[in-house]
């Protein structure tokens, strides 16, 4: 199964740029390296009739990090269009390593420590952009996990000089101790898992695919009341004409759970200050704890601005108060 889908999913990247939308932004199409892996990136920049900046001069540029099992074509790239064709800085969304048009293998790995590599090598890539990008006036925005990978990069990665987030969750906490952290760390269960990660990894060795699984429902039928708003509502919007996009197949390398287990995003959110940082979270998401807690472990300056209304999914393509919200903290502190 493996092989053929990595090949179908190839097999359709022929013209998938071209199939955005006429009359939105259309980015540059670039790539970059990280860690010897070559990533696969849109670059958008607005004209001088829409942009607040001169736009003979470097501007200021956001790199964009996209959900869990997402792509730069979904929410990431709607967030980086908006915010460049509103305000006309710089912003960058690429697809992370093992994940859409990217590099790496094996496809669909979810290595957290490499996700927050791609987000400073994007920068990296950014400051050598002199053509356009002013590197001392870079930002990191980051959807759902991404909202976890870009907080814990910049803990450390002083060249990211505000940090936003938007439906940010921590995927270690959410794998280890289980949705909403109402049952602790789940030692037993992590073990038995931990255990059969390994097997997994020998399995391959020997020349055995990778065992893929689901990272959200596929089918209406397998959406069930019982399962968290957060997955119920990921169905409508990955796998309907709504946010699906065809290199974003809903497929997750089983065995990442070695490397997510022990990870955790906002363990030293203190390191981002002196630095701005903006959450954004809705009032009806099931993940909102996440930025709360996230937000507590951090110092000033900080703001979590909560959108009435609105759950986790909601803020992936309603945008009507998050854009305009991300707009005014990235120009008012770049």
């Amino acid at each position: 199964m493996y092989p053929s889908v990595h090949k179908l999913v190839l097999l359709s990247l022929a013209g998938v740029t071209s199939g955005l939308p006429k009359g939105w932004l259309q980015p540059e199409w670039v790539h970059f390296d990280s860690d010897g892996i070559s990533l696969a990136a849109h670059l958008y920049a607005a004209p001088a009739n829409v942009s607040i900046y001169n736009t003979s001069q470097p501007r200021p540029a956001i790199v964009v990090g996209h959900p869990h099992g997402g792509v730069k074509e979904q929410t990431a790239g709607q967030y980086a269009r908006e915010i460049a064709e509103r305000s006309g800085i710089i912003t960058l969304a690429f697809d992370a390593a093992y994940q859409g048009e990217s590099g790496g293998m094996p496809r669909y790995l979810e290595d957290p420590y490499q996700r927050a590599n791609d987000v400073r090598n994007a920068v990296t890539y950014l400051s050598t952009r002199g053509d356009l990008v002013d590197p001392e006036r870079i930002g990191v925005l980051g959807v759902c996990a991404s909202g976890g990978y870009v907080p814990f990069a910049a803990q450390t990665d002083k060249r990211m000089k505000a940090v936003a987030t938007v439906s940010g969750i921590d995927l270690g906490t959410l794998y280890s101790e289980g949705f909403n952290a109402t049952e602790g760390l789940l030692l037993p269960n992590l073990a038995d898992q931990l255990l059969e990660a390994g097997r997994q990894r020998d399995n391959e060795a020997r020349g055995a695919p990778p065992n893929l699984t689901r990272i959200f429902p596929l089918t209406e039928a397998d959406v069930t009341p019982d399962l968290p708003v957060f997955y119920q509502e990921s169905h409508d919007y990955y796998q309907t004409p709504r946010g699906h996009w065809p290199t974003a197949p809903n497929w997750h390398l089983w065995r990442s759970l070695d490397e997510i287990a022990t990870y955790r995003s906002y363990q030293w959110m203190q390191l981002i200050s002196p630095r701005p940082l903006l959450m954004i979270a809705g009032s009806d998401a099931d993940t909102l704890y996440f930025s709360q807690r996230a937000i507590e472990r951090a110092a000033d300056p900080k703001e979590l601005f909560i959108v009435p209304g609105m759950t986790h999914i909601d803020l992936y393509d309603h945008t009507n108060q998050s854009t305009p919200k991300l707009v005014e903290f990235f120009t008012t502190n770049l």
